[in-house]
């Protein structure tokens, strides 16, 4: 009887523990603390997994493509199966566009951009421009195409019609991730804390709009520029009728280096240890953060999340309407 009594005592020590153990390893984790928001990553069921070696970037365009050290992987998204691969390319890095019929391609292997027709997917002109090592360095507006071809961060403006630069704009040391909308080209600078909009009228810069520490990915969407600011684990929501932050949403990730995406009617922000975050434009709050391994890696299409899991060595596709049916414990 004692035994048995010493160990009910004991259960009852541990149960009364539970709760305060579980809240303990919330309150160590990262993230958004309010109840109901953090949910596992695991709790997340994926609609399939692609084997992919270390994609340092994802990019959509009809179809999946992903890059590899001499070649593009390009992926049928209705059957989630591969492609004849675009191969003999030297090192594609710094993402891609799709514009003026075309793929255009940086490489880093020979400083040059490969343009390549979006329907035989042949590589039809090789422009020597030169590229930047950062993360996310090419755009496409109305006219244009737009890279940044050095080190140096210079914004060259390619004419596609011609396959040659007809304009150069030097930005300030480190400026990255140039993104075309509301008429005008947007370029983030982490070592300034600013975005800058330039006007593709005149070439200049008209207005640089400080945000929080370190910006490095944007994205436009429900009438706004979205910023990610990772030094302290922010979105800036910039306003382009006043130039203004309207509304910076706190993530809770300090260090969050990552992605940012509009899609579906959701901000989507992918960063390591939490792979998905929801962002609820219409409250301009996090309406839910999935934490667990990888992140960081993140492209969109219809109907359709691809999240890069690079230590696993594999893209996740998911599907949006599923993250939002998935709810905390």
């Amino acid at each position: 009887m004692r035994n048995a009594a010493s160990i009910a005592a004991l259960l009852a020590i541990a149960l009364a523990a539970s709760p305060n153990e579980k809240a303990a390893k919330t309150v160590g984790r990262a993230g958004i603390k309010t109840p109901g928001i953090q949910i596992p990553l695991s709790r997340l069921a994926s609609e399939v997994e692609i084997p992919a070696a270390n994609p340092d970037w994802l990019f959509f365009s009809e179809s999946l493509w992903i890059p590899k050290p001499d070649a593009l992987l390009r992926i049928d998204p209705k059957t989630n199966q591969p492609f004849d691969p675009i191969a003999s390319l030297s090192e594609p890095c710094g993402g891609m566009v799709s514009a003026f019929g075309s793929l255009w391609a940086p490489l880093c292997g020979n400083g040059s951009l490969a343009r390549i027709d979006a329907k035989t997917f042949k590589i039809t002109a090789t422009l020597q421009t030169g590229v930047s090592s950062m993360h996310h360095v090419i755009a496409a507006s109305d006219d244009s195409i737009w890279l940044l071809t050095d080190d140096k961060t210079t914004l060259a403006r390619i004419d596609p019609d011609q396959n040659t630069v007809v304009g150069e704009t030097r930005l300030a040391a480190g400026c990255r991730a140039p993104l075309f909308a509301e008429k005008s080209l947007w370029i983030a600078c982490p070592a300034k804390n600013k975005v800058l909009r330039l006007n593709p009228a005149t070439n200049l810069i008209d207005k640089q709009i400080e945000v929080a520490g370190n910006p490095e990915a944007l994205t436009s969407g429900e009438g706004s520029v979205w910023v990610l600011c990772s030094k302290e684990g922010k979105v800036a929501r910039i306003d382009p009728k006043t130039n203004q932050v309207s509304k910076t949403i706190d993530l809770e990730i300090p260090g969050a280096s990552g992605e940012i995406a509009f899609h579906e009617g959701s901000v989507w922000v992918s960063v390591p240890g939490f792979p998905l975050t929801r962002i609820d434009p219409k409250q301009d709050t996090v309406a839910q953060q999935f934490y667990g391994a990888g992140g960081g890696v993140l492209a969109v299409s219809p109907g359709a999340l691809w999240l890069a899991h690079v230590t696993a060595g594999k893209v996740l596709r998911i599907d949006p309407k599923r993250v939002l049916a998935t709810l905390a414990e």
